[in-house]
């Protein structure tokens, strides 16, 4: 009954709340307190939500166009880190060429949102936008870029409170000096 199926994964709400019930009590909390008692629940229901898919094939909508450059700026998305399912937050920007048509650009944003549902490194992440950006617009020439802040950082370890991992895939065109750099200053990482 609490089972959900998406990107060939299931997510069973049970085993999550069972989970989290052990870790309360693993905390030396009371799972049946009034404070707690629909905690799992709530994380189950989390879970659930922050890494179901957000775009479907049918979401897709193409439009002709003889644009040069197609620039998508400042998309957040959260995730959590693999090592310690702590979240991290993602900017993201994403860039291509057109082949004499525009994908709309909110699936742009919605391809980033979708693989932030999957919990990865963040150079796959940045990868595995890129690989999608060319599939869903036809163009080898594609460049994305993701900043990242890792809680994992920030809450235990070395407890860095600003620093942020940057990761790039640069396809295509993208490796020209010239092209890459001016697509950097409408990104806005330059002047």
């Amino acid at each position: 009954m609490f089972t959900v199926v998406f990107m060939n994964r299931q997510i069973d709400k049970e085993k999550i709340m069972k989970g989290v019930r052990l870790i309360l009590e693993g905390l030396g909390l009371n799972p049946e307190d009034e404070n707690y008692k629909e905690t799992p629940q709530r994380v189950a229901d989390f879970y659930e939500e922050l890494l179901s898919p957000k775009i479907t094939e049918d979401d897709y909508k193409y439009f002709t166009s003889s644009g040069d450059l197609v620039v998508v700026r400042d998309i957040l998305a959260y995730s959590l880190c693999p090592h310690h399912l702590l979240p991290v937050v993602y900017r993201v920007y994403i860039a291509y060429i057109p082949r004499g048509k525009v994908v709309g650009i909110s699936k742009l944003a919605r391809v980033a949102l979708d693989e932030a549902g999957r919990i990865t490194l963040q150079e796959q992440y940045t990868e595995n936008i890129a690989s999608r950006i060319q599939e869903l617009t036809g163009s080898n020439d594609v460049m994305v870029v993701v900043r990242g802040e890792h809680f994992c950082m920030r809450m235990r370890g070395v407890k860095t409170q600003d620093a942020e991992v940057v990761t790039s895939a640069i396809r295509g065109k993208f490796r020209d000096f010239a092209l890459r750099m001016e697509t950097m200053r409408l990104m806005g990482f330059t002047e």
